[in-house]
């Protein structure tokens, strides 16, 4: 690592303050100037228990490898909140507790020489100065984080009650979501079915209206598809008999459901899906560097009772991402009418494609607040990436 003589933190000051983006101007000014091979800072969140998100990170190149190590360090640094070193496939790290009034974060450093004794004591400096600069920038932006964090709050009596645990799935991390209602209660829902083949039946569903009202339309629907996708059945199959089902409790009322419902295969990589008016999903192919929508569609569920639904296959390959969303993640607007949509997601989606799934929600969470000033709509989103 390189000290250098200058004082680096005030530098950090005015470059981060002064920029629109200020943790990518942090990670690229610290490792360069620390003539480091990668650097990385997890902020947790401040509403949801074990959960955090990578805002900086700078790499000098590629090295896959790192990024599992590099989030199993953080959580190490987030319980104990301690500072720690080792050396992991050919590199030397340093791991820094950053605990702020206003956040809490941990930085974990990366070089190819080992640190010394001098570097040490350099970044025990620079890390308290760190911590008071984090704390600046949340409080600089702190409409979005606020806001945020209220609508996380307000999400977590869905989530105890009618949502699947987050640990759903014993561990595996290949998949993760997010809901955050526009009301104390929403008309969104997801769930996640386990099957004694080791697939998972996954679906996100959007019923009209919102507050109290969507809350109970959804939560018939979701008691219905609850008792029809107990057995691992066609997704087309499941919609249809949904849709019956569904058209016949609601004769009496103009409302609908859209629904996305598909069965994945973490070990052969096999996604088969069906849609009923539901927003297409958007998947990243890793292969080819670019984004695009699953095909296919259906009527929206309540819209007709004789709706026939189709299923369709499609192979993941390891490092693809598939992102489910209800419409209020792609609708949301900024000051200009302008509309976050599928171009916003895939555009978070190829900038953070390394994260992990729960990386990946979160930072589309982050993305679409900062876009829109005003959330309108129900967002649920859930991210699948094949490993």
């Amino acid at each position: 690592m390189t000290v250098p003589v200058p004082d680096l933190a005030i530098e950090l000051y005015e470059k981060c303050l002064m920029s629109q983006d200020p943790y990518t101007v942090l990670g690229e000014h610290l490792g360069k100037e620390l003539g480091l091979f990668a650097i990385s800072v997890w902020s947790a969140h401040p509403n949801v228990r074990d959960a955090a998100s990578r805002i900086v990170f700078f790499q000098q190149e590629s090295r896959e490898n790192l990024i599992q190590k590099d989030q199993e360090l953080a959580d190490h640094v987030f319980s104990t909140r301690g500072s720690f070193s080792g050396f992991h496939r050919g590199l030397y790290y340093r791991a820094e507790a950053l605990w702020g009034t206003h956040s809490h974060n941990a930085v974990i450093l990366w070089s190819v020489l080992p640190f010394s004794n001098t570097d040490m004591a350099f970044l025990e400096n620079l890390c308290s100065r760190l911590t008071v600069l984090f704390d600046v920038i949340v409080l600089k932006d702190s409409p979005m984080p606020n806001r945020v964090a209220r609508e996380l709050e307000s999400t977590q009596f869905i989530q105890r009650q009618l949502m699947p645990p987050l640990d759903v799935l014993g561990g595996k991390n290949f998949l993760s979501y997010r809901t955050l209602p526009a009301h104390e209660l929403g008309g969104d829902y997801l769930d996640i079915l386990t099957y004694p083949n080791d697939s998972v039946g996954l679906t996100v569903a959007d019923a009209m209206g919102k507050g109290v009202p969507g809350a109970f339309l959804m939560l018939m629907a979701r008691t219905i598809f609850r008792l029809l996708a107990k057995d691992m059945n066609p997704p087309h199959q499941i919609l249809t008999a949904l849709n019956k089902q569904f058209t016949r409790e609601i004769a009496d009322v103009q409302a609908f459901v859209t629904q996305f419902y598909c069965v994945y295969s973490p070990v052969h990589k096999a996604l088969i899906y069906a849609n009923a008016g539901h927003n297409p999903p958007v998947i990243y192919r890793r292969s080819a560097g670019k984004s695009g929508v699953l095909p296919g569609n259906g009527i929206a569920l309540g819209g007709r009772s004789d709706a026939q639904y189709q299923s369709h296959s499609v192979k993941l390959d390891s490092g693809d991402i598939l992102v489910i969303f209800t419409d209020g993640l792609s609708d949301a607007r900024n000051e200009h009418e302008q509309a976050f949509g599928v171009r916003g997601i895939a555009r978070t989606v190829m900038k953070y494609k390394e994260y992990s799934a729960d990386g990946i929600c979160d930072s589309l969470v982050n993305a679409v607040m900062k876009h829109c000033q005003m959330q309108t709509d129900d967002i649920s989103l859930m991210v699948l990436k094949a490993d």
